[in-house]
């Protein structure tokens, strides 16, 4: 399947909040029907788009971005499950390190659940941003129930 990265359309936003339904562990409800769809509206957003041998073409991936204390931030990352560990989440933040390039932002951030919470997709989630250069600048305990702790990755972006 050939794949490429496009900036986001209105319509895409209907296979964003799909993506993010099959993907439970990392969003909740709230995230799938309130958040997401209000956040996309004001974040710069881009998708991985796939073709297959017919037509038609299908989101694989987003990754939304945000301006905060001088950094760009990803406020919203998802691969579809059925793309996993294909190199779709790297093109995506590759994606994002052009656009802090473009507008000349060094650094690029997130945050997750703390590693002091044992949940297996998390881990795999803190061990795919180290994989790609990000290392943690903050922890925090936080009154969330769903995230009780929190840590901050940011990355140098050259």
């Amino acid at each position: 399947m050939d794949k490429r990265i496009r900036s986001f359309t209105p319509k895409d936003l209907e296979q964003i909040v799909r993506i993010a339904k099959l993907l439970p562990e990392w969003f909740d409800e709230d995230a799938r029907t309130r958040a997401i769809p209000i956040d996309l509206k004001f974040q710069e957003v881009f998708v991985c788009e796939g073709f297959g041998n017919s037509p038609d073409q299908t989101l694989l991936g987003f990754i939304a971005l945000f301006i905060a204390e001088g950094r760009v931030n990803i406020g919203w990352m998802g691969v579809h499950p059925d793309y996993h560990r294909q190199g779709i989440g790297g093109m995506l933040i590759r994606a994002a390190e052009d656009y802090c390039r473009s507008i000349g932002v060094d650094e690029l951030a997130t945050y997750t659940l703390g590693d002091g919470v044992e949940y297996p997709p998390y881990e795999s989630t803190r061990a795919f941003y180290k994989k790609h250069g990000f290392s943690i600048y903050q922890r925090a305990q936080t009154d969330n129930p769903g995230c009780p702790e929190e840590i901050k990755l940011k990355k140098k972006v050259i």
